[in-house]
């Protein structure tokens, strides 16, 4: 069985295409409250050394808040690790977890099914392949079956895979994504290459974004706004966590209550309606009722610097590309702020409001279009590489380029170079192959891999310079073939 999974930063969702070609959305039993096709992704450690995951996860968040672990997206194949009850925690071992409990899920609704084949996505700025390196790691380990040649493809991409069948030959599409931790921009040409009446190959051709912005910063600046009226009214600051030790019984508990209405403030802002949104809680603390109003002015101002900070990566962006905003055909805007009010406003001064498309189902476009990815639907992407890949010579102080970022691969690519050893009395050569981004800087690199390679010894070997062949598969391997001269060959893989 063929799974499509959007493992976000607040929410983590999966679908699947049946039998009749449908696409289907997964129904968790620890989804959200309201919305259980919404599993949150998040994780607690209870006193025992149980893991709990979703909504029950959740619960926990204003009772016990340090045994409960979100937000972990960010820091996906990195060390960065958070003890969370009893256990040390990094965030591929959180999403792990929450991976592990949409294969519950599966196996739980689908008991004759023997293996969940998972299709993944991952921000677009995860410019570095660690992270997809750390996110396929997570599936594994989950119990789902991971294709290396399909399995891991950008959240925008996805989205615009979901919305191909509204594309023709030549249209070009941003994709604007925008979840609860992640900004993610694609820039994407569709073509017809077959008998379609619809796009049918999709050619990445731009990226940009932002890995620290989305709804949470929009929540906390909120929560600034109704604390600080809290304190003029009452003089009590609950903008601490619910835990805060300072915090009497009921002011943790009215904390962790305003927590709770944050969201639907949010969507009173960026409904259609023009009239100020508002929120009222009745004993909010003991003799203290609660009365907050915002309009729309206000808010626009209270989150200008947010506002600013997307207005200038989608500005960068085109600015990278070279591509007039003008030559934009379609504005498709997806993820669980997708109605985010200034955003729209910005895209509408950007582009006119009749380019913009926010689909009804915006928040759950990226998992269909992984379970697009995952089924037989016969539509390709180009394989776009989103850092510079080269070998380090002169030293270590250069680097001599394979692929430029931006480049258009796939496994027709090869490229051929000699490189020699700066001794020429030494009898050993390292290759090291390393991945940036922009101008390549000694400081600013990440080393893939690096080998030490003996030369042959001999009185016909005074030449030590080498061979090297590089091609890329299918399944993002540089493979590296190296000759010597006497014929000898050494082979390399390198993951990308």
């Amino acid at each position: 069985m063929n799974i499509g999974i959007d493992l976000g930063t607040t929410n983590t969702l999966a679908c699947y295409v049946n039998n009749a070609g449908m696409i289907t959305k997964i129904e968790f039993k620890n989804g959200r409250n309201e919305n259980k096709f919404l599993l949150p992704s998040c994780v607690s450690v209870t006193e025992s050394g149980e893991i709990l995951t979703g909504q029950p996860a959740l619960e926990r968040k204003f009772s016990d808040p340090e045994t409960v672990l979100e937000n972990t997206k960010y820091f996906m194949g990195t060390d960065k690790t958070w003890t969370v009850g009893r256990i040390s925690l990094t965030a591929e071992k959180t999403a792990e977890y929450i991976l592990r409990e949409v294969y519950r899920e599966l196996s739980e609704q689908f008991p004759d099914e023997k293996i969940f084949n998972a299709f993944v996505t991952v921000p677009a700025r995860f410019d570095s392949q660690i992270p997809r390196i750390a996110t396929k790691n997570a599936l594994r380990n989950a119990g789902f079956e991971v294709n290396e040649k399909n399995s891991v493809t950008d959240e925008p991409i996805s989205a615009a895979i979901a919305y191909s069948q509204y594309l023709g030959g030549g249209d070009t599409l941003l994709v604007v994504d925008i979840g609860g931790g992640t900004f993610d921009l694609s820039l994407i040409a569709s073509k017809i290459t077959g008998n379609s009446a619809s796009a049918d190959r999709l050619v990445p051709i731009g990226w940009d974004g932002d890995l620290y912005l989305g709804g949470n910063n929009f929540d906390e600046i909120l929560l600034e706004l109704m604390c600080g009226q809290i304190i003029e009214e009452t003089g009590i600051n609950l903008s601490a966590p619910p835990d805060d030790m300072n915090y009497s019984s009921e002011q943790s508990e009215a904390a962790a209550t305003l927590r709770t209405y944050i969201e639907p403030l949010k969507k009173q802002i960026y409904s259609d309606n023009d009239e100020d949104a508002e929120i009222y809680i009745d004993e909010l603390m003991p003799d203290y009722d609660f009365y907050f109003t915002i309009s729309r002015k206000d808010y626009e101002n209270a989150v200008r610097e947010l506002a600013v900070r997307m207005k200038s990566i989608i500005e960068r962006l085109y600015k990278k590309t070279d591509i007039p905003m003008q030559d934009t055909d379609k504005i498709l805007v997806v993820g669980g702020m997708a109605h985010e009010y200034c955003l729209v406003k910005i895209l509408e001064e950007f582009f006119g409001k009749e380019k913009i498309l926010i689909p009804d189902d915006s928040m759950y476009l990226v998992a269909r279009g992984a379970s697009i990815c995952n089924s037989n639907a016969q539509i390709h992407v180009d394989n776009t590489a989103y850092t510079s890949i080269g070998v380090l010579i002169k030293n270590r102080s250069d680097v001599d380029i394979i692929i430029r970022e931006g480049d258009i691969i796939d496994e027709n690519f090869s490229a051929e170079r000699e490189y020699s050893t700066v001794d020429k009395n030494a009898w050993e050569i390292n290759i090291t192959v390393v991945e940036f981004k922009g101008e390549f800087s000694v400081s600013s690199y990440t080393t893939l891999m690096s080998r030490v390679i003996s030369l042959k010894r001999g009185f016909f070997q005074r030449n030590r310079t080498l061979k090297f062949n590089f091609t890329f598969t299918e399944d993002k391997i540089l493979k590296i073939i190296v000759t010597q001269q006497d014929g000898t060959q050494t082979p390399l893989d390198v993951r990308l």
